[in-house]
């Protein structure tokens, strides 16, 4: 499957756009790195002084796999939530879950200021819109995330639907995902695309239920 960027993607004869958010509409890793920044340095301000930025990431990484392993496929095994909750249970808090919601809002006020759109994507769904074509966002994660995801970068109102691997129950590339896709864009599935990042969970998934699958490589210059 090779790489493509939006302006080339065919809108000709297409009803819906089923498409990732997640290193598809905005990069992940820049937003993620200043969130994370962030909730270390609430940590040694005002939790434990002396911690090192990487004995800090290295314990929330730990807990997000550990986390993830043990929930997958649901949508919460990707909660953020979860795994500060353990990762301060580690730690002895007594009130780890107190804790963990504090630094969970804390993580995601930055992440939601420091994403940026990309512009090809912002062109592409304005393009959908202008030729009326449905939108439905389809990622893994939990649904209020991903909403306010598409809230911060102001594109909402480009996007008719949402479905997320905690509303199917499952994750990429399992076919229920986008089978609630369908029912709500009410459309078969060569009536529709699908675009995303990952070619494993986006662009398998979608060929195994014959969508028609775009890889893309967004610029975000």
């Amino acid at each position: 499957m090779n790489e493509i960027i939006f302006p080339k993607i065919e809108l000709e004869n297409v009803k819906g756009v089923l498409i990732d958010i997640d290193n598809t509409l905005y990069p992940y890793g820049p937003a993620h790195e200043k969130a994370l920044k962030e909730c270390y340095y609430a940590f040694v301000k005002k939790i434990k002084e002396g911690v090192s930025f990487d004995s800090f990431h290295n314990l929330y990484r730990a807990k997000r796999i550990e986390v993830t392993k043990r929930l997958y496929p649901q949508g919460s095994c990707r909660s953020r939530l979860f795994a500060f909750q353990s990762f301060f249970e580690e730690l002895g808090d007594k009130n780890a879950f107190i804790n963990a919601c504090k630094f969970d809002a804390l993580y995601w006020k930055s992440f939601n200021k420091n994403m940026k759109l990309s512009d090809n994507a912002h062109k592409f769904l304005l393009e959908c819109q202008y030729k009326n074509i449905q939108v439905c966002a389809i990622s893994d994660m939990q649904t209020y995330y991903q909403a306010q995801k598409l809230r911060a970068l102001k594109v909402d109102h480009l996007i008719d639907f949402l479905v997320t691997s905690e509303e199917s129950g499952v994750e990429k590339p399992g076919s229920q995902i986008f089978l609630i896709a369908l029912k709500k864009l009410n459309l078969k599935f060569n009536d529709v695309i699908m675009i995303g990042d990952n070619e494993e969970k986006d662009i398998k998934g979608a060929e195994a239920l014959k969508i028609k699958a775009y890889l893309v490589k967004v610029n975000y210059d």
